[in-house]
């Protein structure tokens, strides 16, 4: 599947054939912080990991649920190692699903789209599944991928997968779901679809990210492009599905983190400063709001230590400046 926050400039996404893919894999590591095109649907099999988004953290265990949505940027800390099964599965199939599924009760497809938005769009959900229902799910998911592995047709793995869906559908919170209008999931590709990125606005994050530090303003990234402010708003919500400056911010928390993790030395201001965030209290209301975990617990918990260890410049709600 699509990743959309890429490592390096190089990396622009990686996708993966058909509306399904899944991955089993171990971490004994830090996970960098990364958003998908995609919702990932995360069953953790063995060993313990911090979850962590701009919606909450999760401490994830052997039967352990988590649901991370198109457009969220979320990481993880093994603590000290977790293997998890990862589902990346396409908007637009899983409504196809969720339509058919409640035909009869929507009026039509938008009704879906109306669920799905109220419940899911940029957002995180997790939960604790009976010890049955998480191992027929962990049965059927290795059965997907072993399917997946084989070379087998889209037919052959959504017929398991339809089975891991009914066993998820009974899960979700269908709750409070809005009556009046609502944004399409997948209306001009904005969270829904798989469209090219344009070259101009591949070449505002090569630029971005080659001066992460600098001021960015709107304007600026708009004369890279060569395209007006309106017309790179659109193009970026097309592809990401939320605003340049907000693209801008996920690539200074990404970076935060890292620089977190392998500058132990530096202080959080100073590397806050580093990605073009002005003092220490910008930097930490900034990261802690995009990843959902504040840059002294998330140093620290990375760096396997117990949450009371000192540190350098340890103290979140310390005065800016102190």
């Amino acid at each position: 599947m699509e990743r959309i926050f890429p490592d390096g400039v190089e990396a622009v996404r990686e996708r993966a054939p058909g509306p399904i893919h899944l991955e089993t894999a171990s971490f004994d590591q830090v996970v960098t912080p990364v958003a998908y095109t995609c919702l990932k649907f995360m069953l953790f099999r063995e060993g313990a990991c911090l979850v962590h988004s701009a919606h909450g953290k999760v401490n994830a265990r052997p039967g352990s649920l988590a649901i991370v949505c198109a457009g969220t940027l979320c990481g993880g800390i093994p603590e000290p190692s977790v293997r998890v099964t990862t589902a990346y599965v396409s908007l637009d199939y899983l409504l196809d699903q969720l339509t058919w599924r409640l035909n009869g009760l929507l009026l039509d497809r938008h009704e879906a789209e109306a669920i799905a938005a109220k419940s899911f769009r940029h957002n995180m959900w997790a939960t604790r599944l009976d010890s049955d229902v998480a191992a027929e799910m962990g049965r059927l998911l290795d059965r997907v991928e072993q399917v997946q592995a084989e070379g087998g047709g889209f037919y052959d793995i959504e017929a398991t997968f339809a089975s891991v869906l009914s066993l998820l559908v009974p899960l979700l919170p269908y709750e409070n779901i809005s009556t009046g209008p609502v944004q399409s999931l997948t209306g001009e590709g904005e969270g829904g679809r798989f469209p090219p990125l344009r070259r101009e606005i591949v070449s505002v994050g090569q630029a971005v990210q080659g001066e992460l530090s600098r001021t960015w303003t709107l304007k600026d990234l708009a004369g890279i492009a060569h395209l007006s402010a309106r017309q790179l708003g659109r193009a970026f919500r097309e592809s990401y599905g939320q605003p340049p400056m907000s693209y801008v911010a996920m690539l200074r928390a990404k970076e935060m983190a890292r620089l977190l993790r392998d500058e132990p030395d530096c202080s959080v201001e100073a590397v806050g400063r580093m990605v073009g965030w002005r003092g220490r209290s910008h930097a930490r209301d900034k990261f802690t709001a995009l990843l959902g975990i504040g840059p002294d617990e998330y140093r620290r918990r990375a760096r396997g230590l117990d949450l009371a260890t000192p540190g350098p410049d340890t103290a979140e709600t310390a005065a800016e400046g102190s």
